[in-house]
């Protein structure tokens, strides 16, 4: 399971050091365009919408092959600014999932920062970590749901439709992993499991 995670870890680590590299080496004078820059909205924001959303578990003893399994999500992002290029937020992220044996319902919540190169134009990469939640239920052995929790990381980027207005129109592509550790199923215990969560969708942006 760690040698799973070491990639996404390194790719968040590079995003993070490069968006604080860029953001303290802004002069006063970009500052100030960028302030120049500042619509209407306020630096408080709130994004909510929907994805189509594909899930992919694997595992390190695992002989035979997962299906990838799709479904639609719920995504939804809080924050504020920090500077003109970077914010700082929280995302919630929520897949159902139906199986052979029962159902499956996965729930992430990172906390999450988000980079834009251009102050002025709507592209953003993003990357956080925090914690999934995940309910199983396994219609052979009980009626009740098997809680689980694991450790979330997410990565992501997009296009952000009138930027600086207070309603907007958000377009995106991410992915969020999940180190669950033993998963129950119908034929016992899978251990050291690795769930992956690709998504494409939008959302209305309201500053």
């Amino acid at each position: 399971m760690i040698r799973l995670l070491r990639p996404i870890v390194f790719c968040l680590a590079i995003a993070v050091v490069c968006a604080g590299t860029t953001a303290s080496a802004q002069s006063a004078s970009e500052s100030s365009s960028g302030e120049d820059l500042k619509g209407p909205g306020s630096d408080f924001w709130f994004v909510g919408g929907g994805s189509f959303s594909t899930i992919r578990g694997d595992c390190q003893t695992c002989e035979e092959d997962y299906p990838y399994r799709h479904s639609g999500s719920v995504l939804a992002n809080a924050g504020v600014r920090v500077t003109p290029r970077m914010d700082a937020g929280l995302e919630f992220f929520w897949m159902p999932m139906d199986t052979a044996a029962g159902r499956i319902r996965n729930t992430h919540i990172d906390a999450v920062a988000q980079f834009r190169p251009w102050a002025s134009k709507g592209f953003f990469v993003k990357g956080g970590a925090g914690m999934a939640f995940v309910r199983n239920w396994v219609d052979v052995i009980s009626p009740d749901a098997f809680n689980q929790k694991a450790l979330s990381i997410v990565l992501g980027a997009g296009w952000v439709f009138r930027p600086q207005a207070r309603i907007g129109l958000q377009v995106f592509g991410a992915q969020h992993a999940a180190a669950l550790g033993d998963l129950q199923t119908a034929t016992g215990q899978v251990p050291d499991v690795m769930g992956n969560f690709w998504s494409l969708g939008g959302g209305i942006v309201i500053r």
